[in-house]
Parts: C-alpha cells; structure tokens; sequence
C-alpha cells in the first residue's frame, strides 16, 4: 500500500487523506477539486495577509463569520473557533501552490521524525493551483518575518493590536513587552517604519499603563468636536449631493425627449438630414456629458454615505462601552474596540501623546 501510494504520489495524485481547505477529495473521480463555496474564503485569507491583515486579525474575521474550520470538531467538543496557528498552516500551504508532497515524515524506532526535504518526493499535482508563486513568495517572507518577533507580540492578546497608527509616517505601530523591577511585565508601542533612504521614523515609543488606556477610553467615548463638525460636514455634502443629482437626473431625462423629438421630426420630414445630424450631436453630446457627471456624482454619494452619522456614532459608543466593560481577556477588548474604531493615530511630542481616534 505504501508503495501505491509513493507511485501515485511520483504521478502528481493525491494519497494524503483529506486535503486542506478550499479543496476536497472527489471519490467518483479520485481528484482533488476545490469546494467553490470555500474558494472566496481562501482567497479573501490570502488578499487579507498581503494587504497587511495579521493572522490573528484573520483569525477573529473569520471565527465573527462563521466560518468553519479546517479541522473537524467532535459532538462533545465546543468549536472555539479559527486560530493564528491554522490561518498560517493554511497560508504557507505549498499544496494551494499545486503541488503535492509525499514522505514529510517517517517513523524510526518507533519515533516520528521529519525527513530532509531532499529526500521527499515532490512533484506539480494534477489539482487547481489557488495562489501564485509570487503571493507565496511575500508570504513566506512576512510569515518569517514574524518568527523573529517576541511570541507573545504575534498572539494578537494587546487590546490595540491592528488600531494604532503612527502620525508622523502613517505605518502601523507594534508592541514590545518588556518587564522591570518597578512596572513589572509591560507593553511599549513602537514605530519601526524605516524610509526608502534607510533613515527611521523618528516616533518616540510609549508604555502602555493604566494611565494610557485611561486617557484613550476617555478620549473614545467623549468625541471630539472637530469630528463631529467633520460628520455635519459630510452630512451637508451628501445631501447637496443628492439635489444635485435629482437636478441633472431631470436634466438627463429632457435632453433625451428633446432627442426622441428629433427622430421623430427627421421621420416625419419636418427637417433636413443634415438639420437633423446636426442637433442629434449637440444633444448627445449634452447627454453623454450628463450621464458622466452623474456616474461621479452617484461614486461621491456611496463613499459620503458610508461615512457615519453622529448619531451612529453615539449609538456604538453605548455598545462599546458595555462590551469594554465586561471584556476580562485583551483579545475581547481588542474586539470591542474594533467594533466602534477603525483607527487610532499616536503622536508623541515630548512627554505628551496625542491620540486621535477615527470611528468606523
């Protein structure tokens, strides 16, 4: 059996059980194929992670949606949900590059080692390839990247984690823990951003105590006025916008009865070709003009219309604050925050930081 399995493996077939997720083994036709109502899914994983998404944040996307896992969950068991560690099994998966590996570990004296890559078999697979060698590429590289980090910085458990921004270049901050014999364990965020030149973000790093989140759970539930003059503000554009609309809708429809009325005047010999010719390209040049217009217009009222409402805005400040105060992990306070915040922006000018918060 083993040996039909090393052969069929040398052919490209797969023989390793079930195949990771989005694919599925096909029994009728012994092929892997891919479950078209999990491929939106994976790719959606690997946009997230090249766009900067880390895994944990994938991880809580996923689980928030009901996705289910890759793995199965037995009737007495409670699923708890996607993890960091399958988010980056799945994505440094070389199967989704096409190919299929046979003999990654063997047993030896009764212990399971792995073998050296060289001696595997490793060939291009019969099934559907679902990313490129270039997506893989970046992947791997930020997914080493990560190794080199502390383990307790890539486990997503700081309640900021994916918010807080740098104002000074605009990348996102990360967080070091460190520990002394005054505060004891606790967390710093940094900028690391490094500039094309080779010179560094010149962002000066903060410890995060109780004071900080303190100020920070003050300053989110408590808006600031320049936003909500910035909301009134978009909430006046939008509505302009709308009148502008309806107008050049009007407009719209009466440059194309005027043009109706000249098809009919030209049949009914009421005017010359040449008369006719003539009008029908200033009015569909007036129509076309219109019709332009308004597909901006239309583009500038979806992205005013996405911007929220202030009293939207209060309304989730309720919800957060009920969800902050019955969070005991940071991960469900990273969760409560991203309920109601899209960004935090951090500056800091001597002893004095800046936060300014923008709501989703």
């Amino acid at each position: 059996m083993k040996q039909g399995k090393k052969a069929g493996a040398k052919k490209g077939t797969w023989t390793n059980g079930k195949p990771p997720f989005p694919y599925y083994y096909d029994k009728n036709t012994r092929s892997v194929l891919v479950d078209e109502t999990k491929r939106p899914i994976y790719r959606a994983i690997v946009e997230k992670y090249l766009n900067g998404t880390n895994l944990g944040h994938i991880a809580i996307w996923l689980t928030d949606n009901k996705i289910p896992t890759p793995y199965n969950i037995k009737p007495d068991e409670k699923n708890k949900g996607w993890s960091n560690i399958t988010v980056q099994r799945l994505l440094a998966s070389e199967i989704h590059l096409g190919y299929i590996t046979y003999g990654k570990t063997r047993s030896k004296r009764g212990k399971v080692e792995l073998v050296p890559e060289k001696e595997r078999i490793k060939v291009m697979g019969t099934h559907e390839k679902l990313k490129t060698p270039e997506e893989h590429e970046v992947i791997m590289e930020r997914l080493l990247k990560n190794r080199m980090l502390n383990p307790n910085s890539r486990r997503n458990i700081f309640p900021l984690s994916g918010l807080l921004y740098c104002q000074k270049c605009g990348s996102r901050m990360r967080f070091r823990v460190g520990e002394n014999k005054k505060q004891g364990q606790h967390w710093s965020a940094l900028c690391y951003h490094q500039y094309k030149d080779g010179s560094k973000c010149e962002q000066r790093g903060k410890v995060m105590d109780a004071d900080f989140f303190n100020a920070l759970y003050d300053r989110i539930i408590h808006v600031d006025p320049n936003i909500l003059q910035e909301i009134e503000l978009y909430g006046s554009r939008y509505n302009d916008t709308q009148v502008i609309i309806e107008v050049k809708e009007q407009e719209l429809k009466k440059q194309k009865r005027a043009l109706d009325k000249l098809h009919e005047s030209y049949e009914e010999d009421m005017i010359t070709k040449q008369v006719f010719l003539e009008r029908k390209a200033v009015r569909s040049r007036q129509i076309q003009k219109l019709e332009e217009e308004l597909k901006n217009l239309r583009k500038v009222v979806v992205d005013e219309g996405n911007y929220p409402t202030a009293e939207q805005i209060y309304e989730r400040i309720g919800e957060f604050r009920e969800l902050w105060s019955s969070s005991v992990t940071s991960e469900e306070k990273n969760r409560a925050l991203k309920k109601l915040v899209e960004r935090i922006v951090y500056n800091r000018e001597g002893n004095r930081v800046e936060l300014t918060v923008c709501y989703r």
